[in-house]
């Protein structure tokens, strides 16, 4: 039975005219259910079939060969193929479809924005942050006052920014991610695995799977804090130095570079600032490192009864100071209900210095409280630290690591001089001299006084003559061929360097024989 059809309400197509043709029974078995297709797509194939039918009926009666029959079957199988495709595919890439799945970028997200924060992309100027901002490489940051921002990382890694702080995100790729702290203070959550490096200047802090905070608010000096874990800081090209946790590093920025690495005091980690990282590091279920063993005010709920402070321990507090390029001054106080019977003064380069393999100076007299180290070369980094020996027994107590960096002294430029030899020769008076301490200079101004002359000489005693001569060799010789018989001279020379006679030899006197 004929399957007859309205298209567009005014022309009919017969759906059956194909159905003794298997191409065209495999390629209906391949097109969605009407119901599943596009009406507009349905409509564009229908009209296509149609103009295949109405050619077969135009052709009359007449009997097709068989080759052209096999290949009529397959282009009219490609041509509805393709209208399939145009009716499945051409809604999803202009449009129409509503599964084309969406591209996730690996970028960072902020929240808990809090004041004024504000961004800056590449080539472009600052602007307020939103929560619907993607941060990428390249991409900074910076909070006003009273104001804070954490920035989210793809891997889980966090970086909280403090209140007039400002940040870079240099490098963010697949388990690794760089930060150039610049300015005020930053917090550090990073996810393990993760390859995590904080720079200022030549300062760089690596963590993995660590807490910390850099804060630089003092002008000159940057401070290093491990929360949780360790963290390795480098300074300049020197070997990484392990801040490991409970334990601050202060670099100081200026002048000569110096390092002191020391346990964390309890008044800087009642610091409002960094509470205020770690209480989100704990709400969001991530360790709080030293935090968890020590009772800090605020730390804890108000509702806990006050705890009794125990006895303060003993504690050996180190300071460098004074650093040159022959001697390094060091300075310490003793703190604590402790006694010591001696102590020890260590020192290493590379690593932090060990008790007893690092010993350079015991003293037995523990009121000292200051040591000279006078035997350091320039150009190296030193690590010290204070050993507190007990009398008989017991725990041997160390101070806080101070790391001085010596700097080479600067080569000192070697002053310019000349140098002048005077002879008599066959042909006059030989002059010849050198030049050391200059490489760029004009030439020479050769000076002449007659010392000694017969009466009645055209050039008396005390006659003065000058030669300019033009030459950069810095070897140079002169043949005197004016001076006359029974006469003494004294010759000097001076170096001419922009213009001007910057140093003279000393004067040669040259005695010039009777005939």
């Amino acid at each position: 039975m004929s399957k007859r059809r309205k298209l567009d309400g005014r022309i009919g197509i017969d759906e059956a005219f194909d159905d003794n043709e298997p191409m065209a029974q495999v390629v209906r078995s391949l097109l969605p259910a009407a119901s599943k297709m596009d009406s507009e797509a349905r409509e564009r194939m229908m009209g296509h079939l149609f103009s295949v039918q109405r050619g077969r009926r135009l052709e009359g009666p007449k009997r097709e060969t068989t080759w052209a029959k096999r290949a009529l079957v397959p282009a009219v199988a490609l041509v509805l193929a393709a209208a399939v495709l145009s009716a499945v595919l051409f809604p999803v890439f202009f449009g129409g479809g509503k599964t084309r799945p969406a591209v996730k970028a690996q970028n960072a997200t902020f929240l808990n924005l809090v004041g004024k924060v504000e961004v800056m992309q590449p080539g472009h100027p600052w602007r307020p942050a939103t929560s619907e901002d993607h941060l990428m490489a390249r991409w900074s940051v910076r909070t006003g006052a009273a104001s804070t921002a954490s920035v989210h990382f793809p891997d889980g890694s966090v970086a909280r920014l403090a209140d007039d702080s400002e940040a870079k995100v240099t490098m963010l790729a697949a388990g690794e991610i760089s930060i150039d702290h610049i300015a005020g203070g930053t917090y550090h959550r990073v996810h393990k695995g993760t390859k995590y490096t904080v720079t200022n200047s030549d300062v760089a802090s690596h963590a993995l799977g660590t807490a910390f905070n850099v804060e630089n608010r003092v002008p000159g000096r940057l401070e290093i804090l491990t929360v949780e874990s360790a963290v390795e800081v480098s300074i300049g090209v020197h070997e990484p130095i392990k801040v490991s946790q409970g334990e601050v590093m202060t670099v100081s920025l200026s002048g000569n570079k110096t390092a002191e690495k020391q346990p964390v005091s309890r008044e800087r980690l009642q610091d409002q600032r960094l509470m205020a990282a770690v209480q989100q590091d704990a709400a969001a279920g991530y360790s709080t490192g030293v935090y968890e063993n020590l009772d800090v005010p605020g730390s804890q709920p108000s509702s806990q009864p006050a705890q009794t402070q125990p006895e303060q321990p003993p504690s050996i507090q180190l300071a460098g100071d004074d650093v040159s390029g022959t001697s390094v001054n060091l300075s310490w106080t003793l703190s604590g209900a402790g006694s010591y019977g001696s102590l020890v003064l260590l020192r290493s380069e590379g690593a932090e210095p060990s008790y007893p393999g690092d010993e350079i100076a015991r003293y037995s007299d523990t009121s000292m409280s200051s040591a000279t180290d006078d035997t350091i070369t320039a150009g190296h980094t030193y690590q010290y630290r204070i050993a507190g020996v007990p009398a008989e027994s017991g725990e041997v107590i160390f101070s806080n690591t101070v790391v001085v960096d010596v700097a080479s002294p600067e080569p000192q430029p070697v002053p310019a001089s000349m140098s002048l030899t005077a002879a008599p020769s066959s042909g006059g008076v030989a002059l010849q001299w050198s030049v050391t301490g200059a490489n760029v200079f004009e030439g020479f101004v050769l000076e002449r006084v007659v010392d000694k002359a017969p009466s009645g000489s055209p050039t008396p005693e005390g006659t003065t003559n000058f030669k300019r001569i033009k030459s950069s060799d810095v070897f140079y010789s002169y043949q005197d061929g004016t001076v006359l018989p029974a006469h003494s001279y004294s010759y000097r020379v001076g170096l001419v360097i922009n213009g001007a006679v910057m140093v003279y030899s000393d004067w040669q006197q040259a005695a010039v024989p009777s005939r």
